[in-house]
């Protein structure tokens, strides 16, 4: 990947297009993890993208360390319908057609914000969660005009 710079964004980054896609019982495609090798079939119709982040950040919990997302107002109502008619299943952060992260749904998500935690180094979540976010600005400012 290049780097690139945007004056709207205002930090270099590295493109890195989120989506999240939902567990499905069914149908669906599986995607797998790239360190565990966990199997997961998934609904290929993202529920939330990079135009619904309103920020990300790397977020140290009680488990470790993860990827903290907070969601836009808009994607926070949605997603709080959604979490909540699909508790028990996990969503899929898939970041440039990659799987890379699983969220347990295990209750609604009210607030628009949840934690993610990504299967790659610690030492690297912090540029994940800087490209995830110039890449989700740089989306929304073309779009804002």
């Amino acid at each position: 990947m290049t780097s690139c710079k945007t004056t709207g964004v205002g930090f270099e980054y590295e493109r890195a297009v989120a989506r999240f896609v939902l567990e499905s019982e069914n149908s669906g495609t599986i995607v797998t993890m790239p360190v565990s090798d966990v199997r997961i079939q998934v609904n290929p119709t993202a529920i939330l993208t990079e135009f619904d982040l309103e920020s990300v950040a790397v977020a140290e919990v009680e488990l470790g360390q993860c990827l903290q997302f907070m969601l836009t107002r808009q994607a926070s109502r949605r997603f709080y319908q959604a979490s909540a008619n699909s508790q028990g299943r996990r969503m899929v952060l898939i970041v440039n057609g990659q799987p890379l992260g699983l969220h347990p749904i295990e209750r609604p998500v009210s607030d628009g914000i949840f934690y993610v935690f990504v299967e790659i180094p610690d030492a690297d979540l912090s540029d994940l969660a800087n490209n995830l976010r110039g890449t989700s600005i740089e989306i929304q400012n073309k779009i804002s005009g």
